[in-house]
């Protein structure tokens, strides 16, 4: 699901003005007038040259992605780090292409979801909770779609896009996917301090917050924290969120399993909001789930900087 949500921290900031690179809205827009004509079966196929040409030219996020799995998969040599960097940007095209049929061409996707049992739980919580998940799978179908099953108002958190164009574009987006599902409410993060505090009432008015916790950028504010011989820098907003609102916290990360097909794994509560947990000690627990489900699907984490470390 790209979201990060602040407690205070920078001063705010705006999208760039400049509409360049592989940020800008230009690309989006060709691509869906191909996808009118191009059938699926082929796109799919065309996926893979496409992608190949994007990861040699990309160099900042290929090498920020070839760094990250060097610490997450330190076995792996130059040759097979260098071909999985190349399958994370596959991975990121497919969900990017899930994405464009499901919200512009209406097609369908499935969804499964692992241990029904702790959705129900979350479904059932009287009052505020925190849903914590990463830049895995595609955020925004992720959101849809369990904001439907949900059944309650789910607020979700983005970062503003790198340029003015894309961000327009997404804006449009949201605004036809709230009308789609009026449980769905997205805000941004400038980097002021009002949107901790509208996170924090909207906690206690007992809706749902999902937030990211596994990416820093320019407006959040990071803190470094260890596990498994590993230095990951996560944000911290979502971390004094949790400790100021004592909301419960579940962790929810999406997994791309095919074509417009998507797994959700529910995780335990590791923060029941009863005790009296502090941001650091909050994510001391948050980070070792994060850190497992990546030992696992590293593939499909789509962090385009530098978050992850060895310890010397």
């Amino acid at each position: 699901m790209t979201p990060e949500a602040t407690i205070p921290h920078a001063a705010p900031a705006s999208p760039p003005l400049r509409n360049t690179g592989l940020h800008g809205a230009f690309w989006t827009r060709c691509l869906l007038k191909l996808l009118r004509f191009v059938p699926m079966r082929l796109a799919l196929i065309l996926v893979w040259p496409v992608t190949a040409i994007i990861y040699m030219l990309a160099r900042p996020q290929r090498r920020a992605i070839l760094s990250n799995l060097a610490a997450l998969k330190p076995e792996q040599g130059p040759v097979l780090r260098w071909w999985s960097g190349c399958l994370v940007f596959v991975n990121f095209a497919l969900t990017y292409l899930d994405r464009l049929w499901c919200m512009y061409f209406k097609k369908e996707v499935s969804w499964e979801v692992s241990h029904m049992e702790r959705f129900e739980q979350l479904r059932a919580h009287p009052g505020g909770v925190i849903v914590f998940t990463i830049h895995s799978g595609n955020y925004d179908i992720g959101a849809t779609l369990f904001a439907q099953k949900f059944g309650r108002r789910l607020h979700t958190v983005r970062a503003p896009e790198q340029t003015e164009q894309l961000q327009k574009l997404r804006e449009q987006e949201l605004r036809r996917t709230e009308q789609q599902s009026p449980l769905l409410h997205v805000h941004y993060n400038y980097g002021d301090n009002h949107l901790g505090l509208e996170l924090t009432r909207v906690l206690m008015d007992g809706d749902a917050v999902a937030v990211q916790g596994d990416r820093v950028l320019s407006a959040v504010s990071p803190v470094a924290m260890s596990c498994e011989g590993r230095t990951y820098q996560i944000p911290r907003g979502p971390l004094v969120l949790a400790e100021i609102s004592k909301a419960p916290c579940y962790p929810i990360i999406l997994e791309r399993t095919g074509c417009l097909r998507y797994r959700i794994h529910v995780g335990e509560c590791f923060s029941d909001g009863t005790s009296r947990l502090r941001a650091d000690d909050i994510g001391k627990r948050w980070l070792p789930i994060l850190h497992r489900h990546l030992q696992n699907h590293w593939d499909q984490w789509f962090v385009f900087e530098p978050l992850v470390t060895l310890e010397k």
